[in-house]
């Protein structure tokens, strides 16, 4: 089967991304308690082809969704390492910005931009409070197909201005924010990941349907390994099996330490997914490109955030192995 190619961008231009300061009124401030799981948006169930391999392996599978073991999956895929000379003739890099004067520090002090071409901002949060905000839901379960991963809900904590998915030696953290499904859009997420040398604990940032019992597509615009987090990987499942015309890309040379503070973000276009790190885009995959027969995300789909372990190794004790300061979701503009 012909792999996608893989189409490098060459300006951010029509990106924009200069930090402004957050509006109220689109600013998502809540503080409730994470819903129950009866009231969470179930995860989707998997295609045959995938059930026997990613199945969960829990009595209630409506209590989380049926993540992937990513890693394994991405066997399929062919990894491209990006040249330095795909890099973007125009870069934007945005500054941190200092939180407002009498506001309390949230995370590392920067925020999302307001006003970015071509897109409108829908939604925001940078996790006030101590619980995580309306519309968030926290995972339990084990992943399909990862005997050595297992999600729990105490695993997922809100505090000083961060939302933090932790692991101890017998579980892990992942949420999903199922209160703005879209079709198409622009995604941005704020956080890091803990060094963990020995440890296989890889943090995630994915696109999911937001429909029950649907899979695929998924859309993982942020993948490391876990251990030093010196790297990381951009994906995409397409229909109809989540397989055909899929690819792995590989993270630039410049600014892939995943343990320091960066913005991840994915623009989902009827044509194009473009990947950012900081404003800059580093790589993107067009339509045009995949094989034939395969389907481009074209439904409403939830941002998931999670850790997952895919080794035998087990932490010693609780770490934090995600840190978000914030998210923020935009549409496109006509």
């Amino acid at each position: 089967m012909t792999v996608a190619a893989v189409v490098f961008a060459v300006a951010a231009a029509s990106l924009g991304l200069a930090l402004g300061l957050k509006p109220a009124v689109l600013h998502a401030r809540e503080t409730a308690d994470a819903p129950s799981a009866g009231t969470a948006a179930s995860g989707p169930a998997e295609t045959v082809k995938y059930t026997s391999r990613f199945s969960p392996a829990i009595s209630s599978p409506s209590a989380f969704p049926r993540h992937h073991a990513a890693k394994r999956r991405h066997h399929a895929g062919v990894t491209v390492t990006p040249s330095p000379s795909a890099s973007p003739s125009v870069a934007v890099t945005p500054a941190p910005l200092a939180s407002p004067s009498g506001a309390a520090s949230t995370g590392d002090g920067s925020s999302w931009p307001t006003s970015v071409p071509g897109w409108q901002l829908t939604y925001s949060t940078d996790f006030p409070g101590s619980s995580l905000p309306s519309g968030w839901y926290a995972y339990n379960g084990e992943p399909g197909g990862d005997p050595d991963g297992n999600w729990d809900s105490s695993n997922v904590t809100v505090s000083n201005g961060t939302l933090n998915l932790l692991a101890t030696p017998s579980a892990q953290g992942g949420v999903q924010f199922y209160n703005n499904p879209q079709t198409y859009g622009m995604y941005l997420v704020r956080m890091k990941g803990d060094y963990e040398p020995d440890l296989d604990i890889n943090n995630l940032a994915i696109l999911w349907p937001a429909a029950q019992g649907v899979w695929p597509p998924e859309v993982d615009f942020f993948q490391d390994l876990g251990g030093t987090r010196q790297n990381f990987s951009a994906s995409l499942h397409p229909g109809p099996d989540g397989n055909g015309g899929c690819c792995v890309i590989a993270s630039p040379t410049q600014d892939s330490d995943g343990t320091a503070w960066h913005t991840y973000g994915v623009q989902w276009t009827p044509s194009t997914l473009t990947y950012t790190i900081d404003g800059r885009v580093w790589a993107s995959v067009s339509s045009s490109s995949l094989s034939s027969g395969t389907q481009w995300p074209a439904i409403p789909m939830n941002l998931t955030l999670q850790s997952q372990n895919q080794g035998s190794a087990q932490p010693s004790g609780t770490i934090d192995t995600m840190t978000v300061a914030w998210v923020a979701e935009y549409a496109m503009n006509g």
